[in-house]
């Protein structure tokens, strides 16, 4: 996770950021609810009726929540190895739910199941039972992960809860139950204000929706349901007062892949989207005015937003895409998209690695292009070295999307005080390592993978100094050397390998 806008992403004691996000105030608020007074010319047997109404929605909403607590469980994690060794905890809680008996899957955040991190998981059941849980995905892109529990472990009691296939709208009441503040099952109840949102970043942007309700951490990972009981969203942040949740059209295709025994592909096309001012691109001359009139028409609850190409990257392509950052989007593969960014995910991941067709206006004009897809790695993250204080990794998505950074090679970002390493990313007047930077080679042999600096460890553990050369990610992107010193007696090498097949981290000693 390398950006975060304003809205918070919870954990229990703190969160997982590569840029060490600093945790919300909480604001506590009380609510009460006024029931209306009845006329003294109401009818007695009026009132009876309605009295009788109330508690006839009071049993069903009990049932409701009831059969919901049989699907949520509570997530205790425990990290065993972190790539941000300034992160002193190395346990936090969240919230998952039941999406599969049979499989035993459950669906949580991805910042809950922890990235770039060696986690064990316990869930805790709505009758007080616990089991083990593994990890069976961790989305590359958007804030979501998929644990496992051998369905044995999983109690009679519990039910899988059913994802809604409609679309999210504005008003519809919603409640969430949850972890909050450790507050087990906990629910809160409140309304969806706005559903096209881009309310943090992940790897790539995700349209979320808001609802208003208290969200404290912890509750990441909630579902987020409708009257009916369905879910429509995972919650994973808020601010104060409002929770923000992401469309649980995003997963679905996921635990649908990874029921049919097969593994998902994430796909991307090269560009970064993001929200416009309808108003404002039709101002500037992007988009004429009779089309925008035509956009209103078709997308009524727009809200005055327009999709556009906010970046693209060099990492996928950019200098030979026909996409131009200010383009303004209308159509993907034929489908009018509106102000709808998870369709367009929903067309790439059904595109199956084929190139789409964009129709876009651009200084007025309307144009039409191809823009080639590219396969993302679900697995980058799923091999971690740790020697001398620090963790290394080799290049993931998130890396080349934000950083623009494309090469192979070891990167690490953030030492244990008094890594040797720490010094390549600490300025002078601040000892706390920063950023990210890529190791190139160590006494002369070049590294371009974890295999390629393990077969250096067995010498750097015989030598108290040695030298590096390495590049500042972000930086300059100049190659430059350091001598390090080191106490090879304090100096563990490991390195974690995650197992899919068994989906367990395999820890092996180097020396």
């Amino acid at each position: 996770m390398w950006y975060c806008s304003i809205l918070y992403i919870f954990r229990e004691f703190e969160v997982i950021s590569m840029r060490r996000l600093l945790l919300p105030f909480f604001l506590f608020s009380n609510f009460s609810f006024v029931e209306a007074s009845s006329s003294s010319f109401t009818p007695f047997r009026i009132y009876s009726h309605q009295k009788s109404a109330d508690k006839a929605q009071e049993s069903n909403q009990r049932d409701l929540y009831d059969a919901t607590r049989k699907g949520v469980v509570t997530i205790s994690v425990t990290a065993h190895v972190i790539l941000n060794k300034l992160i002193n905890d190395k346990s936090w809680s969240g919230t998952g739910f039941i999406t599969d008996l049979k499989l035993g899957f459950i669906v949580t955040n991805a910042h809950i199941a922890g990235e770039f991190a060696v986690c064990t998981y316990e869930v805790k059941f709505g009758n007080g039972k616990t089991a083990e849980a593994r990890l069976a995905y961790i989305d590359p892109c958007y804030d979501f992960a998929i644990l496992v529990v051998e369905p044995k472990d999983i109690p009679e009691y519990c039910i899988a809860l059913k994802c809604s296939s409609e679309p999210v709208t504005v008003n519809t009441t919603v409640y969430s139950m949850g972890n909050s503040a450790s507050n087990e099952f906990s629910i809160y109840t409140g309304a969806i204000f706005d559903v096209s949102s881009i309310l943090w970043i992940k790897t790539l942007p995700e349209q979320s929706f808001q609802f208003s309700g208290l969200t404290v951490p912890g509750a990441s990972g909630s579902p987020v349901l409708n009257d009916s009981g369905e879910v429509i969203g995972l919650l994973y942040g808020g601010k104060f007062v409002s929770g923000a949740a992401l469309p649980i059209s995003y997963v679905t295709p996921v635990v649908a892949c990874l029921a049919s025994g097969k593994t998902f592909k994430r796909y991307f096309c090269g560009c970064i989207f993001d929200y416009a001012s309808l108003q404002d691109v039709v101002a500037s001359g992007a988009v004429p005015e009779k089309v925008a009139k035509e956009y209103e028409n078709a997308f009524p609850s727009a809200n005055n937003k327009i999709l556009v190409v906010s970046r693209k990257l060099t990492s996928y392509g950019s200098e030979s895409s026909p996409a131009r950052a200010g383009d303004v989007i209308l159509s993907v593969n034929g489908k009018s998209i509106g102000p709808e960014l998870k369709d367009i995910d929903k067309i790439i991941h059904e595109s199956s690695g084929k190139a789409i067709e964009i129709t876009a206006y651009r200084n007025g004009d309307k144009i039409e292009y191809t823009l080639p897809v590219y396969e993302l790695s679900v697995n980058s993250k799923l091999k971690l070295f740790s020697f001398a204080g620090t963790t290394f990794f080799e290049p993931t998505d998130d890396l080349k999307i934000n950083t623009g950074k494309a090469t192979n090679g070891v990167y690490f970002a953030d030492s244990e005080l008094g890594s040797p390493f720490n010094a390549i990313l600490s300025s002078s007047n601040n000892k706390s390592a920063q950023g990210i930077a890529q190791i190139t080679s160590i006494d002369g042999q070049k590294i371009s993978s974890i295999d390629d600096f393990i077969s250096v460890v067995p010498s750097l553990l015989k030598k108290k100094v040695f030298t590096i050369c390495y590049i500042r990610v972000g930086g300059d992107l100049q190659e430059s050397s350091m001598i390090v010193k080191h106490n090879p007696e304090f100096a563990d090498a490991v390195l974690h390998v995650f197992d899919q097949k068994e989906r367990r981290w395999k820890v092996k000693d180097v020396k």
